[in-house]
């Protein structure tokens, strides 16, 4: 039967059933998680706050303070002064000078305190979603097993709707700057560890085969020839990591993540604020593009590895 046959005959039976089935789906079919959902958000609120509040002020008081501390107390002109310096030495000179163009531009915009509260949460964000990813990484190329259960819930994480990641990271943490940064860290883990597995398995199987035959552990395989000749994918990861994590903790303004993403949220509700929230829209695009040159630029760099065998 051809493709236009097989239309016609269901369009005939779906027009013969239609008075006899029920055109809304069953109730007694319908799965009911709701309920489930709110006794498990409820339990974990009552039985978990110890750990969640103890990892929420740790986090805060032990990274995203000192920081922010250093970061907004500092002089403008020194912030940017060391991240040229930093961007030069990691990326070049041009990129060093884009990373310090950027920051001028943040601070020209009168958002310099809100743009380096934002560039805290992504930082210590971007540390622990690239840590993790990398951990997760590197442990689907080394095992097809757990690469194959780790797959699903990657897809999961990958396909929900940006805002739907904070509603576990608020049922654990409540509001504020750390439920930002997990809800960036489940939006751009599975990212991260997608493309390190990749760049991992893409190593050549006659390099692994050499390194083995002179006498390599598994150990010795990672560190001295997977990782290094990895290298582009590891700094793409990072790459996609930080640019995530940013994207992300603007969204956590909604739950009081607060900086340059309320600002823009501010932008929205408020008509009086809308100046305010476009200046904060590209304050943040000169964040995410002084970032993006940094990491990006690295990969242009030749690494130790190469200039051993060079």
């Amino acid at each position: 039967m051809s493709a236009g046959g097989g239309f016609a005959v269901l369009t005939a039976a779906g027009l013969a059933l239609t008075p006899v089935l029920a055109q809304e789906f069953p109730e007694q079919w319908q799965v009911q998680i709701i309920r489930p959902i709110n006794d498990v958000a409820d339990w974990i609120e009552a039985h978990w706050y110890t750990f969640t509040g103890f990892l929420n002020d740790t986090v805060a008081y032990g990274l995203l303070n000192p920081l922010q501390d250093v970061l907004t107390s500092a002089p403008w002109w020194l912030v940017t002064a060391a991240v040229l310096v930093f961007a030069w030495r990691v990326s070049g000179l041009v990129a060093g000078l884009v990373a310090a163009a950027c920051l001028l531009g943040v601070a020209a915009l009168g958002l310099w305190e809100h743009g380096m509260q934002t560039l805290t949460m992504v930082l210590v964000g971007a540390v622990i979603t690239i840590a993790a990813g990398l951990a997760l990484g590197v442990a689907a190329a080394r095992s097809r097993w757990f690469a194959a259960v780790l797959r699903p819930l990657l897809d999961a994480a990958q396909t929900m709707p940006s805002f739907s990641y904070l509603l576990p990271a608020v049922a654990l943490f409540g509001n504020g700057r750390f439920t930002a940064i997990m809800a960036a860290f489940i939006y751009a883990v599975p990212v991260v560890a997608r493309v390190v597995e990749d760049g991992l398995r893409a190593v050549p199987g006659t390099v692994m085969e050499a390194a083995r035959s002179a006498g390599s552990t598994d150990r010795q395989l990672l560190w001295k020839v997977q990782l290094p000749m990895a290298r582009g994918s590891l700094l793409l990861a990072a790459n996609q990591g930080i640019v995530m994590t940013l994207a992300m903790v603007v969204i956590g303004a909604l739950v009081g993540a607060g900086a340059l993403g309320y600002d823009v949220v501010a932008g929205f509700a408020q008509q009086e604020d809308y100046g305010k929230g476009l200046a904060a829209g590209v304050a943040l695009v000169l964040l995410g593009v002084m970032l993006d040159r940094i990491t990006q630029g690295a990969n242009g760099r030749r690494s130790p590895h190469k200039k051993r065998n060079a």
